[in-house]
């Protein structure tokens, strides 16, 4: 049976729960489940507002939209990460400008940021929000990024869809800038095969994020639109998926540091893995080996051929993507040396269950 990178893991969930919420949506209490699962997940997280959405991609691009971002913007965003990190900034046709990572954590460098902020100045331009992607669930270096930020009065919005669970000085991340965005999908460490939430402690912005998500209808006892809205509300019952398993995060970060461990103890030769800062707890979502020696990169390659296990390459680089590659870049390459190197080696709690890994 063939081992996938990062199945779906419902640990918790039964078919019961599923029939239950169905029922409640039958009587008409559906908003009734999301407001649960809503609650449930801003105490999780320390939020004060969490709004449901269909999808991570969904709740970047609400994102955007409650912070004003609209045609001609410019939007600061890493260039190593999934191209679901940059789409919503076209859908608001602004412009993105790349910037590469920091060879410690791989995510987005401090001092290209500055750059980049620099160099849009010098042009008479003010970059509208900057995104911020916790790459592979490993923390950015929030306290230099947040300094930047602040400095230059610019929003941060944190791409945390792989983070669940992940924090920075001991906070959850995806809290630390104006808005964070998370992510249910197939492969995440909680998974309902689909949704996702944006948190945020601005009423305002939760409330246009929410309006927005919802078709734009104005309050008023009959269907009015004032302005262009989305079909980004999430499935009560996938909802209910979610928060049912909520409780058992604990269990899986564990479970997902001992796989990481396990990994590190068995390639320790020419292999480079991502930098957990000091200030900085992962969720180790995917363990991505970086191999100095080709000759390692094609002996996993072929290892996962031969035993039927899912070995993927990592993020191409946004700026070498055909739809982005007229756009800015800020950097010096150090993320095609990661897409030239590195690997994503399976991760899911259930390796547990199958009692599988590549080397034993």
């Amino acid at each position: 049976m063939p081992i996938p990178l990062s199945p779906p893991d419902f640990t918790g969930v039964q078919p019961e729960h599923i029939f239950q919420v169905m029922q409640l949506c039958e009587a008409g209490k559906g908003d009734e489940v999301l407001a649960n699962f809503e609650s449930d997940f801003s105490k999780l997280t320390g939020s004060k507002y969490t709004v449901a959405t269909s999808s991570a991609t969904a709740g970047l691009h609400l994102s955007l939209l409650a912070l004003g971002v609209s045609e001609g913007d410019y939007v600061i965003c890493p260039t190593f990460t999934f191209a679901a990190s940059a789409f919503p900034i076209l859908y608001q046709k602004a412009i993105p400008v790349f910037v590469d990572s920091e060879t410690e954590t791989w995510n987005m460098s401090p001092s290209y940021l500055k750059e980049a902020i620099l160099k849009l100045n010098a042009i008479g331009q003010k970059p509208k929000a900057v995104i911020v992607v916790h790459s592979y669930g490993n923390p950015a270096k929030l306290d230099e990024l947040i300094s930047i930020c602040n400095e230059n009065e610019i929003p941060i919005i944190e791409d945390a869809a792989n983070a669940l669970g992940s924090t920075f000085s001991n906070k959850q991340v995806g809290t630390f800038g104006k808005i964070g965005v998370f992510s249910f999908n197939r492969n995440k460490i909680i998974s309902a095969a689909g949704g996702g939430c944006l948190v945020t402690d601005d009423k305002t912005i939760a409330d246009r994020a929410r309006y927005f998500a919802h078709q734009a209808k104005s309050k008023v006892p009959f269907y009015q639109h004032e302005s262009v809205g989305y079909n980004y509300g999430l499935s009560p019952i996938l909802a209910e998926i979610i928060r049912i398993q909520l409780p058992t995060l604990q269990h899986r970060l564990k479970d997902r540091k001992l796989i990481s461990d396990l990994y590190k103890s068995h390639f320790t030769e020419n292999a480079i893995w991502q930098k957990v800062n000091s200030k900085s707890s992962s969720n180790h979502w995917i363990n991505a080996i970086c191999c100095e020696n080709s000759i390692l990169k094609s002996e996993i390659v072929s290892l996962g051929k031969e035993t039927n296990i899912e070995v993927r390459p990592v993020w191409k680089p946004m700026h070498l993507q055909p739809i982005f590659e007229k756009q800015f870049y800020i950097g010096n390459k150090e993320s095609e040396d990661f897409f030239k190197k590195a690997l994503c080696l399976p991760f899911s709690n259930l390796l547990f269950e199958n009692k599988v890994l590549l080397y034993k």
